[in-house]
């Protein structure tokens, strides 16, 4: 019997950053962006240095000449290009500070690195937002036509874009004031916002000290009560990892279901739950360790798989999430062996949690993004 463990966890680094991009007035460029996999800023007909630096007059002068592009573009006086000669542009008294949107050009083409996140936020509340991870470093070369430019090469940013549908009003409202700030790029700085984010971008998730978990709801109609045992179904699991860590995971499992929970649940542990009970829906939560959403989620996975205790003693974690298997995934899959070691002792997971898991996959379609792949006969699936 083997039985594998995909958790499809992201570990991301301490320094992960996350950026909203406002793709222009009136949303102008919000197509463009998904179109062409790519981001941008308004600086049509220049090409970028491969070392950006603020200072530099000639990269000044690219983007006096982009604006002035820009400008032609909208007005009327097609008769009237304007030069495409950078130096033209000069100043005889530059700025001594750069201007915000000279900044705003380092922090998208120059300061944003592969793997972070970038946020694209639509008209309206109910607009879908796009979120993407930059692929490769800038690259000076790499360039794109909009739909407002249609002649103009525009230095841009290559995208990955997640496969994540949620409108602007699905956020939470510190969110969706970020979303509505004018600027054209800004960096998301508090932990509770990029945790939020987080959360709709990757649904299992370890930054820093945390981590999060992103439960579906797939079922067409939810009722409130089968939603209330769904919640005490993620709460025992949790429960349980708590008595795990504190070595009382026998003790734990000679409670009744609720006493358990009872005895063991601790709000320390937690931060908010985000939720959304339109099905589909979903219920989020961060949770501060490191590895308990992660085993939360497998054991909801897992109990729900029709898989004895006994047969997910030597259970293996193979995270595809990650190209490399880590630290993280070691400890998850030691924390599931012994679980269900212990659980193999009671009869606890046959009779009662497997049970509960059956009843909430047909009542709310409970679902995580963790795999289970079983074989039988003993060769790895």
């Amino acid at each position: 019997m083997a039985v594998v463990i995909d958790p499809e966890i992201r570990i991301l680094p301490d320094d992960h950053r996350i950026f909203i991009l406002h793709p222009g007035d009136g949303k102008r460029f919000y197509a463009d962006f998904f179109e062409t996999n790519s981001v941008f800023l308004d600086i049509p007909g220049i090409t970028l240095p491969a070392v950006i630096d603020i200072d530099d007059e000639d990269f000044r002068n690219r983007l006096r000449m982009a604006k002035r592009i820009s400008l032609w573009h909208r007005g009327s006086k097609k008769d009237d290009e304007p030069s495409r000669d950078a130096s033209t542009y000069q100043v005889k008294n530059p700025a001594v500070q750069a201007p915000r949107f000279v900044h705003e050009i380092h922090d998208l083409y120059a300061e944003a690195r592969p793997g972070d996140l970038i946020v694209i936020p639509g008209k309206g509340y109910n607009s879908t937002v796009y979120i993407g991870e930059f692929e490769g470093e800038f690259d000076p070369n790499y360039q794109v036509v909009s739909r407002r430019y249609p002649d103009e090469q525009i230095p841009a940013r290559k995208v990955k874009w997640l496969d994540v549908t949620m409108a602007k009003g699905q956020f939470s409202r510190r969110l969706i004031r970020l979303m509505q700030n004018r600027q054209a790029i800004i960096q998301v700085s508090k932990d509770e916002d990029k945790r939020d984010i987080y959360e709709f971008a990757y649904g299992e998730y370890i930054w820093k000290e945390t981590s999060g978990s992103l439960i579906r709801v797939t079922e067409d109609v939810i009722d409130v009560k089968d939603l209330t045992e769904a919640f005490d179904l993620t709460n025992y699991f949790a429960s349980q990892y708590i008595a795990l860590r504190k070595g009382e995971l026998d003790k734990f499992l000679q409670l009744p279901f609720h006493d358990a929970i009872e005895k063991y649940y601790d709000k320390k542990y937690f931060g908010g739950v985000s939720v959304e009970i339109h099905s589909p829906g979903y219920f989020g939560r961060p949770m501060k360790d490191v590895m308990l959403a992660g085993y939360v989620s497998a054991m909801l996975a897992i109990s729900g798989a029709g898989v004895s205790a006994q047969e997910a003693i030597a259970v293996t974690v193979e995270n595809s999430a990650n190209a490399t298997r880590s630290v993280c995934d070691e400890k998850l899959e030691a924390d599931i062996r012994e679980s269900m070691e212990m659980h193999a002792n009671f009869d606890l997971w046959e009779k009662v949690v497997c049970p509960r898991r059956e009843a909430t996959k047909k009542e709310v379609g409970l679902k995580t993004g963790v795999s289970v792949k079983v074989n039988r006969n003993g060769q790895k699936p």
